[in-house]
């Protein structure tokens, strides 16, 4: 697992400061599908998330659990899908 700040310019409009952090996560569905993914980075309101499985990726505005791998006593989060890019980058928000 890594994690380390990011440098913010002079364009950005988000509100909060991210880090890029790498960790293994598991995505569980509304329907109760599992997808392996990992974070790329994490703010105080939501994930950057790469999930490597393109059968298997969620909706916009579709609520989803996150699970650790890395830590498996971590909290289960739910998350809603705000947007996905042409690579599977799935932006989320803590809910």
């Amino acid at each position: 697992m890594k994690i380390y700040a990011t440098a913010r310019s002079e364009n950005d409009r988000r509100q909060h400061e991210r880090l890029y952090h790498h960790s293994a996560i598991q995505l569980v569905t509304a329907s109760n599908e599992s997808i392996s993914a990992y974070t790329l980075n994490l703010s105080d309101g939501g994930l950057l998330i790469n999930c490597s499985n393109d059968n298997l990726v969620p909706k916009i505005g579709e609520v989803i659990e996150l699970h650790s791998v890395d830590f498996p006593d971590a909290p289960i989060k739910k998350v809603i899908v705000r947007r996905i890019d042409e690579t599977n980058h799935i932006g989320v928000q803590f809910i």
